[in-house]
C-alpha cells in the first residue's frame, strides 16, 4: 500500500482492488472493473478518457465528486469546465499516467480570498483497452476539509503551484539486454 493513501479508507480500498485485478500486469483491462463488485467506492469515481485531437472527457463522474465540485462534469472535456490554469494541471496529470502506464496521486488545494477551502485527495489509476497501453483513466477523489493550521498558510497561488503529485508504484527496471555471448568476450 502506497503511504500516502494508506489512511485514506476510499482512496487505500480502491487502489487495493484496482491492484488485485491487475495482478501480475502492469495495470488491469477496463473490463476487469465491475462496479457491482466496489459499490461503497462508485459516487468517489470517475472515469477518464483522452479524444485524440480534442483532450480529456469525463465518461462517468461518480456523485461524491460531482457534491464536492458542485456540478456533474459526465461527457464534459476538461477545458470546457476547468479554469484555463486547473485544465493545464488536470491535462499533464492525466498525460503522465497515458503516457507511463503508471498510477500517480495528486493533492490540490482551492483556495478562494487567500482563504483554503477544501483539499482534493485523487489517485489516477491506469485501465487497458488491449492489454497493452492505456486506454482509459480510473480516478478516486476524497475531499477534506482543511485544518486551521493549513487554513492560515494558505496564499493565492496554492491553488495552481501547490499540487503535491508522485507516482504510487516504483519506476520500471530497465533490463540489460547484451547482445554477446559472455564466452565470446574472453
Amino acid at each position: 500500500m502506497p503511504p500516502v493513501i494508506a489512511d485514506d479508507p476510499i482512496l487505500s480500498s480502491l487502489w487495493r482492488y484496482w491492484d488485485m485485478k491487475r495482478g501480475r500486469r502492469r495495470m488491469p483491462l477496463r473490463r476487469d472493473i465491475e462496479p457491482s463488485e466496489i459499490p461503497r467506492l462508485l459516487p468517489h469515481l470517475q472515469l477518464v478518457e483522452r479524444i485524440e485531437g480534442r483532450g480529456f472527457r469525463y465518461r462517468l463522474t461518480g456523485t461524491a465528486i460531482a457534491q464536492g465540485y458542485g456540478f456533474d462534469a459526465t461527457g464534459k472535456f476538461t477545458h470546457e469546465i476547468l479554469t484555463p490554469a486547473r485544465h493545464k494541471v488536470a491535462s499533464r496529470h492525466y498525460a503522465m499516467v497515458f503516457e507511463s502506464g503508471r498510477p500517480l496521486f495528486a493533492r490540490n488545494r482551492y483556495v478562494k480570498d487567500s482563504f483554503l477551502t477544501v483539499m482534493i485527495s485523487r489517485i489516477i489509476l491506469p485501465l487497458s483497452l488491449d492489454g497493452e497501453s492505456v486506454g482509459m483513466l480510473l480516478l478516486g477523489h476524497t475531499f477534506a476539509t482543511p485544518t486551521a493550521e493549513e487554513q492560515s498558510t494558505a496564499d493565492a497561488r496554492v491553488e495552481i503551484e501547490g499540487d503535491d503529485v508522485e507516482f504510487l508504484d516504483p519506476p520500471p527496471t530497465l533490463a540489460l539486454v547484451s547482445r554477446t555471448p559472455i564466452a565470446a568476450v574472453r
